[in-house]
């Protein structure tokens, strides 16, 4: 993670251990508690009309947004050109993002009103339930949503996958999970460093919880049962895998421009998100998907629109959200390519390779509470066997 505020990963830890109840010895069963209703969830609604919505916006004047994106800056521009209301963006990471709403909304000094946050296990385990953040679904937009990704609002989808260089090998070189354990890919997978990326911790923890995935590809691949436990399997695959001398990059870009690099012979394979593979025309990679990887080619990263508790501009809050889930989802789905909108009207751009329906089916999707519950685990798995000084 470019930039990474090492203060402020300390203290999202350290709110993480807060919120986590850990159980000593072995790892852990991951539980289910309730979920938390949210604006949009709990009761009955109200009617909605977005006309006076924008007009008690604009008498409101701004909002202040903080993203983990830097395009909300573009989403900005076009969102004051349409409501004439000045958007405050700035790009940040989730755990100066959290740093930050935790100590305004404690203070009684708010200053951001909505934040675009990926780190779904902090959400769902710290920010939602204490009552940092508002879950608020635009009531006209909710029909065009799944479910899944109304409570926490999910604005954006992005594929994190595994990839390879297509002038290096002429077809995909791994076709099964397993392969990454190998010898053969020894010190060849190159990803973000688990330990700063959360989200790829909540992949990890999910993986481990997918016992009857890893058998039915182990059996693939090998053509004989594993030997190994069903409750033990997950937690077998990442050792192996953690032990395989991954390569630690900073960031997508990192992996992305490492992996896909023209004239290699006997180049990495990678583990990006698909935006990663428009520099193939800006810098001339050679990237391509990992296509037909069994039993799943990476994981769905979602980011997700929440409204801060006790927000200075909260009309202007809720109309930057609906707009984000309407039009102003362009900047990162329809003028590039790599990431989808969770509204079903929203064209894909054309070279997705697919609609976020078909990549749904070669993507793991991410359980918060899981990860909330076993990252740690994860988390010491990777600094025992794979994190190297």
């Amino acid at each position: 993670m470019k930039g990474m505020n090492k203060k402020a990963l300390l203290f999202v830890l350290a709110a993480l251990l807060l919120a986590v109840s850990v159980v000593a010895g072995g790892k852990q069963e991951a539980t289910t508690p309730e979920p938390q209703k949210s604006e949009a969830t709990a009761g009955k609604q109200e009617p909605f009309d977005l006309q006076a919505l924008v007009q008690a916006a604009q008498k409101e004047g701004e909002v202040v947004a903080y993203f983990t994106s830097s395009r909300i800056k573009d989403v900005g521009t076009a969102f004051e050109k349409k409501y004439g209301i000045k958007v405050k963006g700035t790009k940040m990471g989730d755990p100066e993002q959290a740093e930050r709403v935790i100590r305004e909304v404690d203070s009684k000094n708010v200053l951001v009103d909505v934040i675009g946050f990926e780190d779904g296990a902090l959400l769902e385990g710290k920010l939602i339930p204490e009552g940092y953040v508002i879950n608020w679904v635009p009531p006209d937009l909710a029909p065009l949503l799944s479910p899944e990704d109304r409570n926490p609002l999910v604005f954006l989808w992005q594929p994190r996958i595994f990839g390879y260089n297509f002038e290096s090998y002429k077809e995909p070189p791994i076709k099964n999970i397993w392969q990454l354990t190998e010898p053969a890919w020894k010190g060849k997978i190159l990803i973000r460093d688990p330990a700063q990326t959360p989200a790829n911790l909540a992949f990890f923890a999910n993986i481990a919880t997918n016992p009857k995935l890893l058998e039915e590809a182990y059996r693939s691949h090998y053509g004989k049962p594993s030997g190994i436990s069903e409750k033990d399997i997950g937690w077998e695959f990442l050792k192996r895998l953690f032990q395989n001398e991954l390569i630690v990059m900073r960031s997508d870009e990192d992996v992305g421009d490492a992996v896909g690099a023209a004239g290699q012979k006997e180049a990495p394979i990678g583990f990006y998100t698909l935006t990663k593979q428009r520099d193939n025309k800006t810098k001339n990679l050679k990237l391509a998907t990992m296509k037909g990887m069994v039993p799943f080619m990476g994981y769905a990263l979602p980011t997700y629109a929440l409204m801060v508790k006790n927000c200075p501009h909260p009309n202007a809050a809720k109309l930057l959200i609906h707009y984000i889930l309407s039009e102003g989802h362009a900047p990162w789905t329809a003028r590039d390519m790599g990431a989808f909108s969770p509204n079903q009207k929203a064209p894909p751009h054309p070279d997705n390779e697919g609609s976020w329906s078909d990549w749904q089916k070669r993507l793991l999707r991410i359980d918060n509470r899981v990860a909330l519950k076993l990252r740690q685990d994860v988390l010491d798995l990777w600094l025992e066997y794979g994190h190297k000084k």
